[in-house]
C-alpha cells in the first residue's frame, strides 16, 4: 500500500461496532500518515465520524429517514446518490468492517479494485470481496473484537497492537450545555448510569439499579443517560430509591454532548451497550461493564481502570435478544449483585 492510498472503511452501525472499529483510524494514519480515509456510516452513529481529525470525508446514509419512509424511489434516489459522491474519489482499497450484506455491497459499488473483508462472512458478503482475510467466527467469545476489527489494518502493514480511539473534538457550545444540564453537582464526583439497551438480555435488574442509587448518592452525583424512550425505565428506579438527587439526561444529549458528560465523570456503570463504548473511547472514567447475553472478553471496556462483570454460566454468551432459559430465564444477571459492581468502585 501507498502512503497516499485512497481507503474506504465501511462500517455503517451500530454505535458501539462504530466506536470499536476507531482504532484502524489510527492504526493506519500512524503508519500511514499521508492516507485518505473516508468512513461510511448510517445517521445514527454518524457524529462520531463526522468531523473526527482522522476521517478526510465522511458519507453518511440517512437510515431512519428512509425506514420511516419504506421502501421508495426516493430512497433507492439518495443511495444512488451516495454511491456516486463515493465513487468520485476513486477510492483504491473498500475494507468492509461490518461484513455483513449491506456493507458488502457498499464496499463493491465504492469501485474500489481490492476490496478487504474475512471469508465465511455472514449474509454471503465475502462474495462481493476479492482480498480475503483469514476466516474466523466473528462472535468468537475469547478474541477482541477490536483485534478482529484490526487485522484488515494489520494486512495493509500498519500496526494492530496498538488500541487508540480517535473522537471528534467537543465544540464550546455542547460544552456549555452540559454545564447548563449539570449546573449543580455539590462538590460532588459524577457517576454515569446507562441502564438502558435494545437487547431485553442485556438489562440489569430494576431493583439492583435502585440498590446501586442508594448505596452511592451518599458520596456521588448520579447521572442517568439514554433516549428519550429511555424515561419510563428510568422514572421506574428512580421512583423506588430512598431518597433520590439524581440527575436524568436521557433524550436530552447528543454523541457528541454525551462525550463531553463522559469527559466529567469518574465512573460508567452500564451494560454491553453504545454509550458506555463511547465513554471507553473517552479514555477518562473509571467503566463496570455489566455482561448477559454477550461476550465479557469479546467486547469489554479496554484499559487496566475497567471492569467487565459476568457471571461466566455455562449458557453465556448466547448472543440471543431475549434470554431463552425456561429453569431460571436471567440468571446470569441475577447473578451480578450490586455488591459486586460497589466492590469495583470502592
Amino acid at each position: 500500500m501507498k502512503n497516499n492510498s485512497k481507503i474506504l472503511i465501511v462500517r455503517l452501525s451500530a454505535i458501539g461496532d462504530v466506536v470499536h472499529s476507531l482504532p484502524i483510524l489510527h492504526s493506519l494514519k500512524k503508519k500511514f500518515p499521508g492516507c485518505y480515509i473516508g468512513w461510511a456510516v448510517e445517521d445514527r452513529a454518524s457524529d462520531i465520524i463526522v468531523n473526527n481529525p482522522l476521517v478526510d470525508k465522511a458519507f453518511v446514509f440517512p437510515r431512519s429517514k428512509w425506514k420511516k419512509r419504506g421502501f421508495s424511489p426516493e430512497n433507492l434516489r439518495e443511495f444512488c446518490s451516495i454511491i456516486t459522491e463515493i465513487r468520485r474519489e476513486k477510492f483504491d482499497i473498500a475494507i468492509d468492517v461490518q461484513e455483513l450484506f449491506k456493507s458488502a455491497v457498499i464496499a463493491y459499488l465504492s469501485g474500489a479494485k481490492r476490496r478487504i473483508g474475512h471469508r465465511g462472512t455472514r449474509e454471503f458478503a465475502d462474495l462481493f470481496i476479492n482480498d480475503k482475510l483469514p476466516a474466523h467466527n466473528t462472535f468468537d467469545p475469547e478474541k477482541l473484537i477490536i483485534e478482529r476489527y484490526l487485522e484488515a489494518a494489520k494486512h495493509l502493514g500498519a500496526d494492530s497492537k496498538e488500541i487508540e480511539f480517535p473522537l471528534p473534538p467537543i465544540n464550546e457550545e455542547a460544552k456549555k450545555k452540559i454545564d447548563g444540564l449539570l449546573p449543580d453537582t455539590e462538590g460532588k464526583e459524577l457517576v454515569i448510569f446507562a441502564p438502558s439497551t435494545i437487547w431485553p438480555s442485556k438489562h440489569w435488574l430494576e431493583e439492583y439499579w435502585t440498590t446501586l442509587l442508594d448505596r452511592l448518592s451518599k458520596k456521588y452525583k448520579v447521572v442517568f443517560i439514554g433516549t428519550a424512550k429511555d424515561n419510563e425505565l428510568i422514572n421506574r428506579i428512580k421512583s423506588h430509591a430512598i431518597s433520590d438527587d439524581s440527575v436524568n439526561l436521557s433524550g436530552k444529549t447528543s454523541i457528541l454532548e454525551l462525550i463531553e458528560v463522559f469527559n466529567r465523570a469518574k465512573y460508567v456503570v452500564a451494560p454491553d451497550t453504545g454509550p458506555a463504548h463511547i465513554a471507553n473511547a473517552t479514555q477518562n472514567p473509571g467503566i463496570i461493564m455489566l455482561f448477559g447475553s454477550t461476550g465479557a472478553r469479546r467486547t469489554p471496556p479496554v484499559g487496566d481502570k475497567h471492569s467487565a462483570l459476568s457471571a461466566e454460566l455455562p449458557c453465556q454468551p448466547c448472543f440471543k435478544r431475549n434470554c431463552p432459559r425456561k429453569d431460571n430465564p436471567m440468571e446470569f444477571m441475577k447473578k451480578l449483585t450490586p455488591e459486586s459492581v460497589l466492590k469495583k468502585i470502592d
